[in-house]
């Protein structure tokens, strides 16, 4: 893993649908990204949790961003094409710091497919097999 050149990803989101804060580090075939979940984050649900659907946003937009720091070398991202597999271990509430780890499994000609995980702290909260693509 090397540092990554930008710590700012790489991403055609905006405020508030940005899910990742920070590219902690990155690597052709492998990306951390890190997500501080805050009460004033208009996707965190009433009862203090990120719901899953944004849990797996996050591994998704972590993917797009790892793909995004090598556009020259890696497929471009450009949306959420698939879920294979989606498991939410345990819940992520406000005041998490949510550490987003994707590595790339398979490149196709338009897409790839990436293995995502989600942990607070040494815990695992949530993972995810996921494909990208590009748009045609």
């Amino acid at each position: 893993m090397s540092p990554p050149r930008d710590r700012v990803p790489r991403l055609p989101h905006a405020a508030p649908f940005l899910l990742i804060d920070r590219v902690v580090e990155v690597d052709e075939q492998r990306g951390v990204f890190v997500k501080l979940v805050t009460a004033t984050d208009p996707c965190v649900a009433p009862d203090g949790t990120l719901p899953a659907a944004f849990v797996l946003e996050a591994m998704a937009q972590g993917g797009g961003a790892l793909l995004g720091a090598f556009a020259d070398r890696l497929p471009s991202a450009g949306y959420l094409a698939g879920v294979d597999d989606f498991r939410l271990h345990a819940a992520v509430r406000v005041g998490d710091l949510l550490r987003v780890e994707v590595s790339v499994v398979r490149q196709f000609a338009s897409a790839t497919l990436l293995e995502g995980r989600a942990l607070v702290g040494p815990e695992v909260r949530a993972e995810a097999r996921f494909t990208l693509a590009v748009p045609r």
